[in-house]
């Protein structure tokens, strides 16, 4: 068995995470607490993305840190291109009600994708 094919389902697990958490960020949460509106400040990907966690310590746990810093740079990756071309997708397919331009679709990427990789490479780091 090939060294890539033993962590393959790892690498699995994190793109599905990831593709699932960059479509359901684009759906807000319905709701109210007190005067606090959910959807201002909650999105249905906040309950799928913490997965990705879950998938880099499993595979930092099996396979140790270069294999979990592997796992994490292709769900960065993926991170990146889902932001490019679901919202896109999403507005021209009628799920959502407005499309975003090239370039803030570019910053939001960008953005995302930093804080993905910073947040789990510090946790495999830790």
């Amino acid at each position: 068995m090939s060294s890539f094919s033993r962590y393959l389902p790892f690498v699995a697990a994190m793109a599905l995470v990831v593709v699932a958490s960059n479509i359901l960020v684009q759906f807000p949460m319905q709701g109210q607490i007190g005067g606090l509106s959910l959807a201002d400040v909650l999105t249905w990907g906040a309950f799928t993305y913490p997965f990705s966690f879950l998938v880099t310590d499993l595979a930092n746990r099996r396979y140790g840190p270069a294999v979990a810093r592997r796992i994490v740079f292709v769900g960065f990756m993926t991170a990146v291109v889902c932001s490019i071309l679901i919202p896109p997708f999403l507005f021209r397919h009628g799920f959502i009600e407005f499309e975003t331009s090239a370039d803030r679709l570019v910053r939001i990427a960008a953005a995302s994708g930093a804080a993905f990789l910073t947040a789990q490479l510090l946790d495999v780091t830790v």
